[in-house]
């Protein structure tokens, strides 16, 4: 397994009805903690690669669909 660079030791996420998310990653001092909230899914996930994937992962991963690969053209939509 990969080393994390961050001191966090897990992360908490509170879903709330309006579709909105509360982030907390509780950091390893026991007091340092971040705590954010986001509007909505893909703000929750900004949030949460900002602040623990490695410095290296941002720039390569940009515009990246789920699991790391190219994000490729979008797919028809049929009937539409």
């Amino acid at each position: 397994m990969a080393k994390k660079h961050h001191k966090y030791t897990h992360t908490t996420v509170t879903h709330h009805d309006d579709g909105s998310h509360t982030v907390k990653h509780h950091h390893e001092d026991g007091k340092s903690h971040k705590e954010y909230a986001k509007p909505d899914h893909a703000g929750m996930l900004d949030g949460m690669m900002d602040n623990t994937a490695p410095p290296e992962a941002g720039p390569e991963l940009q515009g990246a669909a789920p699991g790391g690969m190219p994000a490729g053209p979008a797919a028809p939509v049929p009937g539409v």
